[in-house]
Parts: C-alpha cells; sequence; structure tokens
C-alpha cells in the first residue's frame, strides 16, 4: 500500500467502500462477515479489490505494526485504493442516550466514504449531550442511528428494521437474526413509547444498551443483557491467517 491522503475522520481521500472490525489482541472478529459484505458492496459497485491473500497479509502486517488490546481495524476499497488502519476503540463504558433526527434519512446497503454526513449526525447528537440519533425514513419508520443498527423490545419480542426500510446490512445485526432470535419488521414512529428496551449494534459496540431515547427511560433488564451475551458468544475474535 502506498501512501494515501486521509480526510479529517481519517478515510482516504476519493470514494469508496469500508469495513470497521474490532480486534482483541490482534485478532478481529467476523472477519468474513465482513469481508463477503465488503466483496458483494465492491462488485455491485464496479470496484476492483485486492486477492484475498493480499488483503489478509497487508491486515497482519497493519495489526503487527499497530498493536492494540482492544482494536478498531479498518479496510477501505475504492477504485485504485486499498487502504488499511489500525487504532486503539476504547469501550463504551456507559449505556446509550439517543434522541432523533429531525429530518428523514435515506439509508444506503452498501457502507460507502467519504462519511461525513453521518459523521454530521453523530457529532450534533453528541453535542446535544447524546449518544446519537435515531434516524427515520420517509414513511416514519424506524431505520438505524448515525453509526449503528438498533434492536428494540416491543411487548417481549426483540425486532429490528428490515433492510427494505433502508438500512445498512450490519454484521451484528445478521448474527442477532440468525443465531439469537432477532424478528425482522418495520418499526413506526407511533411504536416508539412501547419500547421497554433497546440495543445498539455495530461491530465496535457489539450490543450497547439504551438507557433513554429522548427523555424517555428505558429498561436495562434481563433481556438487554440475554442479548448482549449471545451476540458475544457468536462474535469471538479469531486468526487473519
Amino acid at each position: 500500500m502506498t501512501s494515501i491522503e486521509l480526510d479529517k475522520n481519517g478515510f482516504p481521500k476519493g470514494e469508496g467502500v469500508f469495513e470497521t472490525i474490532k480486534t482483541i489482541s490482534g485478532a478481529p472478529i467476523a472477519l468474513n462477515r465482513h469481508m463477503r459484505r465488503a466483496l458483494e458492496s465492491c462488485a455491485e459497485l464496479g470496484i476492483d479489490i485486492p486477492k484475498e491473500e493480499i488483503i489478509r497479509e497487508a491486515i497482519k502486517r497493519v495489526i503487527q505494526e499497530n498493536p492494540h488490546v482492544n482494536g478498531r481495524l479498518r479496510i477501505c476499497f475504492g477504485r485504485d485504493l486499498f487502504h488499511i488502519s489500525h487504532g486503539a476503540y476504547i469501550e463504551e463504558a456507559t449505556p446509550a442516550r439517543v434522541n432523533f433526527y429531525s429530518s428523514s434519512v435515506r439509508g444506503d446497503i452498501h457502507k460507502r466514504f467519504p462519511y461525513d454526513f453521518r459523521f454530521s449526525i453523530l457529532q450534533a447528537a453528541r453535542d446535544e449531550g447524546f449518544t446519537d440519533s435515531l434516524l427515520f425514513n420517509e414513511k416514519n419508520e424506524l431505520t438505524e442511528t448515525s453509526i449503528s443498527n438498533i434492536a428494540i423490545s416491543v411487548e417481549g419480542e426483540w425486532v429490528t428494521p428490515p433492510i427494505t426500510s433502508g438500512i445498512l446490512p450490519g454484521v451484528v445485526r445478521a448474527i442477532a437474526i440468525e443465531e439469537c432470535g432477532v424478528k425482522v419488521r418495520p418499526i413506526h414512529i407511533s411504536e416508539i413509547p412501547k419500547i421497554s428496551e433497546a440495543l445498539l449494534l455495530s461491530s465496535l459496540r457489539i450490543a450497547q444498551p439504551i438507557s433513554h431515547i429522548g427523555d424517555m427511560e428505558l429498561k436495562i433488564g434481563d433481556a438487554s443483557r440475554l442479548l448482549q451475551e449471545q451476540l458475544r458468544v457468536h462474535m469471538e475474535p479469531t486468526s487473519v491467517g
């Protein structure tokens, strides 16, 4: 990999797709799932990527050169562009507080950079004392947050929005559906008052409980703790090689 100019958020200048992967003691979590998603996006968008062995060797080298007990691995692919970085990741120690983003947001099934718009939503939420913002589509259906998928418990059942509502098909979300019994269905804004528990789902957070939606306080109970534990069991770190 040659030297690449980065933007203010650490992404290469230009356009492409990226994957963000949590590492523990140098071992990535769910690497194969992330690579399959990147491969599918690149194929649809006409982006050529290096051979698998080249990618894996580059990942090993970057992690070895930048070791962290808890790390954030970012892999970026673009036209004539391949960039990997590995930085420290600080675990979230407190539950999340989320608010509502004021406008409808059109989702994207591809995880693309530049990521400025999503980071602007995230920063605006944090400026108001929140962790992130809930996003809704033009039908007033809940989709995701600026950087995470979401699972909610309504009347004792865990559900998450469908891809057709306009969301990124996240890796942790997929595991929640395939391995942990989370159901998929549209979630209208009118159901927000019925939410008893909720989790942010992402490759770095894995599953972070939500304590508040705006001023509405949620329970962080046995259901949340059980789903968190189930997800972590299915997201053990594995060797790159």
